[in-house]
């Protein structure tokens, strides 16, 4: 059932990032400040919004952000305390300084393009490589706009690229996922068959590192609702086996054949309409 659901979001062309905004004025995007309302997560993470949100300061221990030109390093007080904390963990074990890309937008919601998740502050995603000068002293502002990050797998043939690999993360990976306040951590699917056979029989920590498209040049961290933010929709925990049968079929003839164009032409199904946003997102977006 989760194959054929993967097969058919990658058919039905969801997975073309915020299409739906394509074009077309996006008033969360418009809004540059944050609400002056109580910190909450409401909705979910690919429909939703966030009042009350922190910035992420521009550099501290272990950690620099990037991409900072697109104004989306916002995000719920339990994910910039994460992050933090995280980061202090990276630094004190001497595995160097992450660079930290997009989170939020101010007050949340959905983006007219890059991301269908992210909407609610309790997204980030992490490059895998570290530039060297960020290592040595804050990034200009040009740089941290312009600095290219170092894809881990080839997206396009599906193979790990073994030059780019850095045996510093995996244990980057398992102190994010062996954090109780992480939900899932998203990883190119080549990259997840590179941790289990790393792992051997100790992956337990795996099981919410999740296969997933796209993330061949940067993890993405999710953590689970705050305690106290009941607008906050959870998702299902993950009881997947840690290095299972939803990792095989990314890598099984079913998936090649869609990934080189060569699968039968099927009718692809009817996009379902969008959901409403939570009534609460209209009170975010219009709160001073």
């Amino acid at each position: 059932m989760w194959m054929r659901s993967v097969y058919s979001m990658l058919l039905g062309g969801t997975l073309i990032l915020g299409s739906a905004l394509a074009g077309a004025t996006n008033p969360w995007e418009e809004i540059k400040s944050t609400s002056s309302q109580a910190p909450a997560s409401i909705g979910e993470y690919t429909n939703g919004c966030l009042s009350g949100a922190d910035r992420m300061p521009l550099r501290g221990e272990g950690f620099q952000l990037v991409r900072t030109g697109r104004d989306r390093h916002y995000g719920n007080p339990a994910l910039t305390g994460f992050l933090t904390d995280f980061s202090a963990q990276v630094a004190g074990q001497g595995l160097g300084r992450l660079q930290i890309g997009d989170m939020s937008m101010a007050r949340g919601g959905p983006f007219s393009y890059g991301h269908r998740s992210h909407q609610m502050g309790l997204d980030a995603d992490i490059w895998y490589a570290q530039d060297p000068r960020s290592l040595q002293r804050p990034l200009t502002a040009w740089e941290r706009d312009n600095i290219a990050a170092k894809p881990l797998a080839d997206a396009k043939d599906h193979l790990l690229i073994e030059a780019n690999w850095d045996d510093n993360v995996p244990r980057i990976l398992r102190l994010a996922a062996e954090d109780p306040r992480v939900e899932r951590i998203f990883v190119h699917p080549t990259i997840k068959r590179k941790l289990c056979r790393i792992a051997g029989k100790d992956n337990d920590w795996l099981r919410r590192i999740r296969p997933w498209w796209g993330h061949n040049y940067h993890f993405h961290v999710r953590l689970a609702c705050p305690k106290g933010d009941t607008n906050c929709v959870a998702q299902q925990p993950v009881l997947n086996e840690p290095c299972g049968d939803d990792l095989d079929w990314w890598f099984s003839d079913e998936f090649y054949a869609l990934l080189h164009g060569t699968a039968p032409q099927q009718e692809k199904p009817k996009p379902k309409p969008k959901p409403p946003m939570p009534q609460q997102c209209t009170q975010v977006l219009h709160s001073p």
